[in-house]
């Protein structure tokens, strides 16, 4: 009866340590008596159910009190600069290269009057025409949606 259980406590023994939980060498290691070892085993397994379900009912929460899309961004980075909103881009993303004239088809909502789609640094980014300011950056992700 003894062995059985010496065994499951080092091989939790082993566990723990392989994951990182534990950071104390074998020579500092309390040695504790194989009586307290049984009170110690259930608690661990009590504890991560409480613990994943807040986890678990925040994510669900935190969603429905945000309005804004997941996939805007403030921020894009091309050409080794960072460009926030309201920013001028380049001259080379204004070009009709870099216009994103079917932008139906990459999921992108309809451009404004005076602007247009072009692709930076992996983002979509709205600008004007005349000037090139940016008015929106949305995740390149967006044609996965």
């Amino acid at each position: 009866m003894r062995k059985p259980f010496v065994l499951a406590s080092s091989v939790m023994l082993m566990t723990v340590s392989l994951l990182g939980v534990s950071q104390v060498n074998a020579e500092d290691a309390p040695v504790t008596p194989v009586t307290s070892a049984p009170a110690a085993s259930p608690a661990p397994a009590a504890s991560p159910a409480p613990a994943e379900a807040p986890a678990a009912s925040a994510p669900a929460t935190a969603p429905s009190g945000t309005s804004k899309d997941p996939l805007d961004r403030d921020t894009v980075f091309g050409d080794f600069h960072h460009y926030a909103i309201g920013d001028v881009v380049p001259p080379l993303y204004r070009s009709a290269t870099y216009n994103i004239a079917k932008w139906q088809l990459r999921k992108l909502p309809a451009p404004v009057a005076g602007s247009h789609w072009t692709y930076m640094g992996g983002d979509y980014i709205l600008i004007t025409d005349a000037e090139g300011k940016i008015l929106r950056i949305i995740s390149g992700d967006i044609i996965y949606r």
